[in-house]
């Protein structure tokens, strides 16, 4: 083959793999169905109508499993879903069938392949498309999420307090006689005595809790996925280093990550200052929140270190002379696995950061505010 000839089919070859769609990201899922069926024997299109119901059950196990504003989303659409499975069940397995003669019913377990990227679409959550972002007014957005681990822990001994109350009573009679005999007088007596005493023992356990400081340090991760998420879905996003520079002052991030490093709550002093800060810089909206890390173990089933993180966070509207919560989720887990305690941190991180902003702007969208 001459060097022109197999650059005419090196070419075509880049255009035809340019040309091949990329694969929709896919997830697998578990439905099952029970339907009644009537005659001698299950008929094909019942058979068919139950794996169809079958899909519509793994959808909703499937969104079921995400957060409560995407299910409620899909539950304000799911006709519209259901009329039109097909679009997001690429293909399904049936695991186990049951046909129940007496009781003439079918049921089926099935797994299927969701399309989740054609879904979230179709569900209005998480992204919105180029046309979308440019034809509507843009809502501005800063966000400070700070990662945290325990730097130390203080217990603190139970504290006891015992009381003992004692009762006591005695009692006593005195049994006098006489007696005369011929010329002799005799006198006799006698005392009894009986004593009791009655104890009451009691007290209580005073228990402090742990006093808890965090190290909290700067996680590049969360900051990129979630700039990217707000982004995706309409907002723009303002990094928090400008907002406190265009703040008068009033945003103060080193006494965030401070007040953070001691306690899981901003002060009221500090949250008033920084959400007016916010506003004074024009942004209407601020989120923030906490992202703890946990102790690395080991992961049962890949046996890869695993860390956990743990994120709680807010969204508020700072526009009124008031803030108001719009969103509040957490706290909630997640896992990230790496050869490695820094890896698995890291992708621990970064599954906490999407999910967290994923749940914000789908209970944002929920609200009608993109």
């Amino acid at each position: 083959m001459s060097m022109k000839h197999w650059g005419y089919g090196a070419i075509a070859g880049i255009f035809a793999l340019l040309a091949v769609p990329v694969n929709a990201q896919t997830v697998s899922e578990k439905g099952m169905a029970t339907v009644p069926y009537t005659g001698w024997s299950l008929s094909a299109p019942q058979r068919q109508d139950a794996l169809k119901k079958a899909e519509v059950n793994a959808l909703e196990r499937y969104i079921a499993d995400t957060n409560a504003a995407r299910s409620r989303i899909f539950e304000s659409k799911q006709d519209q879903f259901t009329a039109h499975i097909d679009d997001y069940i690429l293909g399904s397995t049936v695991l186990s069938e049951n046909q129940d003669k007496q009781a003439k019913t079918y049921s089926v377990v099935i797994r299927a392949d969701i399309n989740s990227t054609r879904l979230m679409n179709d569900l209005g959550t998480g992204a919105s498309s180029a046309t979308d972002v440019a034809s509507a007014g843009h809502n501005t957005m800063t966000f400070l999420f700070v990662a945290r681990s325990q730097s130390s822990v203080q217990s603190f001994d139970d504290k006891v307090y015992k009381r003992t109350d004692a009762d006591s009573s005695m009692t006593s009679s005195t049994n006098e006689g006489e007696s005369v005999q011929a010329h002799n007088i005799g006198t006799s007596d006698s005392t009894q005595q009986h004593s009791s005493q009655a104890t009451t023992s009691g007290g209580s356990v005073t228990r402090k809790a742990d006093k808890v400081d965090w190290s909290v340090t700067n996680a590049s991760e969360v900051d990129t996925a979630m700039t990217g998420i707000f982004s995706d879905a309409g907002y723009d996003v303002v990094e928090a280093d400008q907002v406190e520079g265009a703040s008068g002052g009033m945003v103060n991030i080193a006494n965030i990550r401070d007040a953070y490093s001691h306690g899981n709550d901003l002060p009221s002093n500090i949250m008033y200052s920084t959400t007016q800060g916010v506003q004074r810089a024009g942004i209407g909206y601020f989120a923030f929140g906490t992202l703890d890390v946990g102790m690395a173990d080991k992961d049962p089933v890949s046996g890869n270190v695993r860390v956990f993180v743990t994120v709680t966070g807010k969204v508020l509207n700072v526009q009124g002379r008031f803030a108001r919560t719009l969103v509040s989720i957490g706290p909630v887990q997640y896992a990230g696995l790496g050869p490695d305690a820094t890896v698995a941190r890291t992708n621990a991180l970064k599954e906490a950061a999407s999910q967290a902003a994923h749940q914000m702007v789908d209970e944002l969208s929920n609200k009608g505010i993109r």
